[in-house]
């Protein structure tokens, strides 16, 4: 175990593992207190830890997602439309190519 977590090799050397696994215990405990509760460095966070870019002085906005928008881009229907016209396409190709192209294999021959 404290080969798989780097956090627990200065634990698990002196104490041994199972102690230094019981050491862990009411931390994680906290923790999962925390994380239930909605509150401390324990709940989940939307935000970003990098710094936020200023704009330039006189320019106005940062560049956001709605400036460039995707080159392609298609309705629900029409992927959907696609998409099931493909899989037709491929099982039907299949089904030609064992129906009329592949060859038939002889029947056994009758044995003794």
């Amino acid at each position: 175990l404290a080969e798989a977590c780097p956090a627990l090799n200065s634990l698990a050397k002196p104490l041994g593992e199972r102690q230094a696994i019981m050491a862990m215990l009411p931390g994680l405990a906290h923790s999962r207190r925390a994380a239930a509760a909605g509150c401390g460095a324990a709940a989940r966070s939307y935000g970003t830890s990098l710094p936020i870019p200023n704009p330039p002085i006189g320019t106005g906005a940062v560049f956001h997602s709605r400036m460039q928008p995707p080159k392609y881009s298609l309705s629900n229907p029409k992927w959907f439309g696609i998409f099931f016209a493909m899989n037709v396409g491929v099982y039907s190709g299949h089904y030609f190519y064992l129906r009329f192209l592949m060859r038939q294999n002889p029947p056994n021959p009758p044995r003794d």
